[in-house]
């Protein structure tokens, strides 16, 4: 089956649909054609993750990763174990693939 896409469909919604499927999206994190599509082919479409949420989680540990690199290059820590947060950041990389694998999207 080709990716190219050569044929279209004009189609009109309420205000309130509009938002649906436009929020329904953001959540899916598809633009709302990619989310119209797999909705149609598929008859619905599955948010295993609320990517904001994931992002914003994977943001406030980047930026404690930095506040840490930051500190111990000024010197004012000389040992961080990161052990722990490792094998942490581990576990949520493979569940998030896990997730990710189940949600193929068009």
């Amino acid at each position: 089956m080709s990716n190219k896409k050569d044929r279209a469909f004009t189609v009109r919604f309420t205000e309130e649909q509009f938002h649906h499927i436009a929020e329904q999206a953001d959540r899916a994190m598809m633009s709302p054609s990619n989310y119209i599509r797999a909705a149609a082919v598929r008859g619905k479409v599955n948010v295993i993750l609320d990517g904001k949420v994931a992002a914003r989680e994977l943001k406030a540990i980047g930026n404690n990763l930095n506040q840490l690199t930051v500190l111990a290059n000024m010197g004012q820590i000389n040992a961080v174990y990161l052990e722990q947060v490792h094998e942490d950041m581990n576990k949520l990389y493979e569940r998030f693939f896990a997730l990710a694998d189940k949600e193929v999207r068009l």
